[in-house]
């Protein structure tokens, strides 16, 4: 039997309304029960009546709109059932509501409203207009002195009217809907149980999203489905990665990222709190080095959620104008928190761009940066001390030196690690990785030296086109199209491949002669103007002298003093960009004299690629550099000439196999070299 509606005096007017135990109190039909069903009646909105104990009277039930229904679950699993009691007795009460986002906020005041009357005031707040602090104080304390009852719908408290925060009675927090409410919202849309729900089922979405899975006529399993792959297409990876325990690529930060994991479990067991956590990094490399990649590398390895956001969704996601990028990255870290359970891993792509360096702006833009920059960095410092959902943050970028230092102090992104090229058994690990189970068993030494130096990037498109060359040629992957991929069959004129053989042999013989660092290998694969390249590993077990810094100059130089002496000339292939043998050689004598004050005054005007700027504006500074560059190469010039038959060695064995190992050009070298131990390397003046 339908209940009749209660009419009540409000002022001169008569309200009438339904109870409001209509939806607040009212449970899931228990004869639901667990399984699901495929059909539907229509969507109807409207008052809901109670349904008698029968079975037949669950079709005459109104489900109410499917924004209703969401919001009346989440809505229920924020309040007790004193609370909704309260809130339906009609006297002066100023109440608060606190919503999971804006989208939230219209829906849950009509909702409110429809529920208690007319004898209540709304004031909601989206941040959509641009009211003054006071904006409603007056009308709040108006009403409220009138025994009228007052509440205020906000995702930000801050915006509501000052004298309805300080005078609040009741304060409710709708949290953003996790499996249970969810599971109640679907059995009243569908009539049917969607069964257990995981928590996170809808984690990250916005209301209007959930509300978009609830469809009339699909049936309460498929609401669920819709529901996964809407959270699957906004947060999360499900991509297969390199295993953390075994990604030794990755350097400092798998070591950082393997005692995260072990704090993590031990934080779970209750060992240790979370304030002993670290809970910030970030990562810098050139392009290709996976910096992306190892934030779900750490999220898997973890056993923790991952939500990746970066500065240019923030600006394509919405207009681009200040409010909404600040919108979309706040929108951002609440998918993290609502993915927590209880930790996440918040991943923030390109954060040069998310939070740029103010220092090196103009004014103009500073005034436009300075708002979104303080904000990510609230949104860090909350993200980070949070009491419920637990969030580690991580930071990747290309351009380090271009991140605002203030993100990177102690307490925010405290950790910084460069991701350098993989050595031997990071290439061999990332090689496997992407084999995925092919060649199993083979010995993939020869491979591994022969994509050493390379980016895991570069790995992976090599694999990927040794697949193709076994694929068209009918068969399966071999050891042999690896090695073919990693350096490929060049044609070369026999001067052009002789001079390449030669600029990669004295770069690798001077640097056993002068014991300046350790082989790794050297190759002949061209790259632009370089027609190979020589790995080297400097050790770090001391500071470098000037002595260590001017030998590394000369190796870079002794390229050059071969083609001069095996061809009569040099070529463009030591020159051109910043990282060329000249390039790398200015800025390792540059640094001498105006990075570690080691060569004249003790000034500093810079370090690394900003010193060739510092050598072109100051005329005294580039005499002095080019003085000691002369210096160096006439002693390049001499190591070159005494260990000639070496070098000629080793280029006709690099020309015939186009790479070779450090121990390959140890043997043939071995006996042969002629460097410091007989006064050759002497570099003083």
């Amino acid at each position: 039997m339908t209940k009749k509606p209660k009419k009540q005096k409000a002022g001169n007017r008569i309200v009438t309304r339904w109870g409001f135990k209509r939806l607040s109190d009212q449970k899931v039909d228990p004869a639901l029960g667990p399984q699901d069903a495929e059909s539907e009646g229509p969507e109807t909105a409207g008052p809901e009546t109670e349904a008698a104990p029968a079975r037949p009277e669950r079709a005459r039930k109104s489900r109410g709109t499917a924004t209703a229904v969401v919001v009346g679950a989440a809505f229920e699993a924020a309040t007790t059932g004193a609370v909704r009691r309260r809130l339906a007795h009609v006297q002066a009460l100023a109440a608060i509501v606190i919503v999971p986002g804006p989208a939230w906020v219209a829906p849950v005041a009509a909702y409110l409203s429809s529920e208690l009357g007319s004898r209540w005031g709304f004031h909601s707040r989206d941040g959509t207009e641009r009211k003054r602090d006071d904006a409603g104080t007056v009308e709040v304390a108006r009403d409220l002195s009138r025994g009228l009852c007052v509440m205020g719908v906000s995702h930000d408290e801050k915006l509501l009217p000052a004298s309805l925060r300080s005078a609040a009675d009741i304060v409710i927090r709708i949290a953003p809907p996790d499996g249970a409410v969810l599971r109640k919202a679907i059995a009243r849309f569908a009539r049917r149980s969607p069964g257990e729900l995981e928590p996170g089922i809808a984690a990250g979405l916005d209301l209007p999203e959930i509300v978009a899975a609830f469809r009339p006529g699909k049936g309460a399993k498929n609401i669920v489905r819709r529901l996964e792959a809407a959270r699957n297409s906004h947060v999360g990876t499900t991509q297969r990665v390199p295993a953390l325990a075994t990604a030794v690529e990755y350097g400092e930060a798998q070591r950082w990222g393997l005692d995260l994991a072990r704090d993590i479990a031990d934080f779970r067991d209750g060992r240790i709190a979370w304030r002993d956590l670290d809970r910030g990094i970030c990562l810098h490399s050139p392009p290709g080095f996976g910096k992306s990649w190892f934030a779900s590398v750490l999220a898997q390895g973890c056993g923790v959620p991952l939500v990746s956001t970066s500065a240019g969704s923030w600006f394509a996601n919405g207009p681009g104008y200040l409010d909404s990028v600040v919108k979309e990255a706040r929108r951002s870290h609440a998918m993290a928190v609502a993915m927590a359970a209880p930790i996440s891993i918040w991943h923030i792509d390109e954060v040069d761009a998310a939070v740029p360096e103010r220092a090196k702006m103009s004014p103009r833009a500073q005034e436009w940066w300075n708002v979104v920059v303080s904000d990510i960095l609230n949104i860090v410092d909350s993200a980070l001390a949070a009491k419920d959902a637990k969030l580690l943050v991580v930071g990747t970028t290309n351009s380090i030196e271009r991140v605002d230092s203030a993100l990177l102090r102690p307490g925010r992104l405290e950790k910084v690690v460069r991701i350098d090229p993989p050595g031997a058994a990071g290439v061999a690990n990332v090689l496997r990785f992407h084999l995925d189970g092919e060649l199993a068993g083979e010995d993939l030494a020869a491979v591994g030296a022969a994509m050493e130096g390379s980016t895991p990037a570069e790995i992976m498109y090599m694999t990927r086109t040794a697949r193709r060359t076994a694929r068209r040629a009918g068969r399966s992957l071999t050891v042999a199209d690896l090695i073919d991929a990693a350096m490929p069959h060049e044609t070369h004129p026999p001067a052009r491949l002789f001079r390449m053989a030669i600029h990669e042999s004295a770069h690798a013989v001077i640097l056993l002669a002068l014991a300046a660092g350790t082989l790794r290998h050297v190759s002949l694969a061209s790259a632009g103007d370089a027609g190979g390249r020589t790995s080297v590993f400097y050790a770090d077990d001391d500071l470098a002298t000037r002595a260590a810094i001017e030998d590394r100059a000369t190796v870079g130089l002794a390229a050059r003093a071969a083609e001069r002496l095996f061809t009569g000339s040099v070529s463009t292939g030591g020159g051109g960009a910043a990282d060329s043998d000249i390039g790398s050689a200015t800025i390792l004598v540059a640094s001498l004299h105006a990075s570690f004050g080691m060569r004249g005054a003790p000034v500093y005007l810079g370090a690394g690629e900003e010193l060739l700027r510092a050598v072109a504006l100051d005329a005294g500074l580039r005499e002095a550099v080019a003085r000691d560059l002369h210096r160096l190469e006439r002693r390049a010039d001499r190591l070159v000439a005494a260990n000639r038959d070496a070098i000629l060695a080793v280029a006709r064995r690099l020309a015939e196999k186009r790479h070779l190992a450090g121990a390959e050009v140890e043997a043939i070298v071995r006996g042969r070299l002629r460097g410091r131990r007989r006064g050759l390397g002497n570099s003083n003046p």
